[in-house]
């Protein structure tokens, strides 16, 4: 059973959908800027915070903090997704649906989740075979942590958790420890 959509502020939520049948959602990367531009607009009309992201072939997944009591993650996500589906239709003159239903949602209340929870984002395209270091991933915000240089996501949050940035770097390398990811779905 889904947890609870309670978008409250300083709430955490992971958000995640694919491509309907699975099928590709980023096709090159003129894709993948768009999402990332509109992911910014509407990051900061909605008074989100972007804790971490990836974006793959065909989905994404997002690590999201509700900041104010004004608007809903729901409105960011929903706004972001329909206006990515209305470009991309418009620019390969197709119609209908592009992503599976709609964007799953899962509160995270443990803070000790945080840091599996963005191991399991930044790392998704070295699970996928398409990089060797989760920082070699273009479209994630792993590059963004490892360079210092922030325009779409939000790092210090994540940061402030380690006493040096070396502690955090270190922690995304090692091999990753059996842990049942269900619980962050």
């Amino acid at each position: 059973m889904e947890s609870p959509k309670y978008y409250h502020m300083n709430t955490y939520h992971h958000l995640y959908n694919q491509g309907v049948n699975k099928d590709k959602i980023f096709s090159d990367k003129s894709d993948y800027v768009y999402f990332l531009r509109k992911m910014v607009e509407y990051k900061l009309k909605y008074s989100v915070k972007i804790l971490c992201y990836c974006l793959m072939p065909n989905h994404f997944h997002l690590f999201v903090k509700q900041i104010t009591t004004e608007h809903e993650i729901g409105k960011f996500i929903g706004d972001l997704t329909n206006a990515y589906t209305k470009g991309t239709n418009k620019r390969y003159g197709r119609t209908g649906v592009l992503f599976q239903g709609r964007t799953k949602s899962k509160l995270i209340i443990d803070k000790n989740h945080y840091i599996t929870l963005f191991k399991y984002i930044v790392n998704n395209p070295v699970r996928s075979g398409l990089v060797y270091l989760p920082e070699d991933w273009e479209y994630s915000s792993a590059k963004e942590y490892f360079s210092y240089s922030s325009i779409v996501t939000d790092t210090s949050e994540i940061l402030k958790i380690f006493d040096k940035v070396a502690d955090f770097k270190n922690l995304l390398i090692q091999k990753e420890e059996r842990f049942d990811y269900s619980i962050l779905f």
